[in-house]
């Protein structure tokens, strides 16, 4: 995967988001909750979802990555008017699904590498999903979590980056 210029800028300003993000506050979480059921209540809607299937502890931080990834996003245009909907969701998120099956297979670890190398490399804010990775393989409450179901939040992470990257 190559990083340009321009990624090694955005994981500037996304480490100062984690410092905000890693100190917010019950007013913080209200007002951006506010602000997302009002611009992506889906995205809303799949991260209070995930309260049925974790404890309140897995949840807090969970919550922090999604709110890393509406800081990141909240200032493109498109994602201020264009709703990701449920169908377009499922569309990519059964994509990285079909491909983690696929890589499951019968295929050599060089050929995974190639294909999650070429998955990875097609995903326009590396850093991001960068800063999203370090902070899911940090933070020692979602290391904790069955690896099944971290696994199944990660797909949706990054099926929800794809869905703003494409709206």
């Amino acid at each position: 995967m190559d990083f340009t210029k321009n990624d090694f800028t955005e994981a500037k300003q996304l480490a100062k988001v984690q410092i905000k993000i890693d100190n917010i506050d019950a007013e913080y979480v209200n007002l951006v909750s506010d602000e997302i059921f009002k611009k992506q209540p889906f995205f809303l809607t799949v991260l209070l979802g995930y309260r049925l299937d974790t404890t309140s502890i897995e949840l807090e931080e969970i919550m922090k990555i999604y709110f890393l990834i509406w800081e990141y996003f909240k200032t493109h245009k498109k994602v201020q008017t264009i709703k990701v909907t449920e169908d377009h969701f499922e569309t990519i998120q059964l994509k990285n699904i079909a491909m983690l099956q696929y890589t499951d297979g019968e295929l050599d670890e060089v050929e995974k590498i190639k294909i999650y190398s070429s998955d990875l490399s097609n995903l326009k804010s590396k850093a991001l999903f960068t800063a999203v990775l370090f902070r899911y393989n940090e933070r020692s409450v979602l290391l904790k979590m069955d690896e099944r179901k971290r696994a199944i939040i990660l797909i949706g992470i990054k099926s929800f980056i794809e869905c703003f990257e494409t709206i």
